[in-house]
This record gives C-alpha cells, sequence and structure tokens, in this order.
C-alpha cells in the first residue's frame, strides 16, 4: 500500500505492550512496507513475517521493534 495514503503516528517501541491499537490504526512493517490493521477480523501478519497479530489470543508479535510504527489512513 502506497505511504501516501498514511502519515505516521507513532514508533520506537521498546515492548510490544507499548504498541497502541484502535479501529482508525494500522501496523507498517518497515522491512516489507506491509500495512495491517491494528484490530484485524482475522489473524494477519506483514508479507515478511515482522508483524503479527494472532486474533485468538489478542496477541502481537513483532520480530524486530526498530521495524514497526503505527500509521493513520489521511484524511484528504
Amino acid at each position: 500500500m502506497s505511504s501516501d495514503v498514511y502519515e505516521a503516528v507513532a514508533s520506537g517501541f521498546k515492548r510490544s505492550s507499548e504498541i497502541p491499537k484502535d479501529d482508525d490504526l494500522y501496523y507498517r512493517c518497515l522491512d516489507c512496507n506491509g500495512v495491517i490493521p491494528s484490530v484485524p477480523t482475522k489473524n494477519v501478519g506483514c508479507e515478511c513475517g515482522n508483524v503479527f497479530i494472532d486474533k485468538d489470543y489478542w496477541r502481537l508479535v513483532v520480530a524486530d521493534l526498530s521495524k514497526i510504527e503505527v500509521v493513520r489512513k489521511k484524511t484528504s
């Protein structure tokens, strides 16, 4: 997905528990540039596997925390 569609909200996390989630937030993997919803309807992950959400257990797994940013769709 194109980076001009999203704006960065937060990055630089020390633990995955610090990463916010909400209906209007998405996670962008900085390795593969994949974007996934922070509140998915099913298990989902980026293409390279750095970011994965296990919906069944509401668990966010991030292999490299320096390579994730929270983004939001631009409104205009």
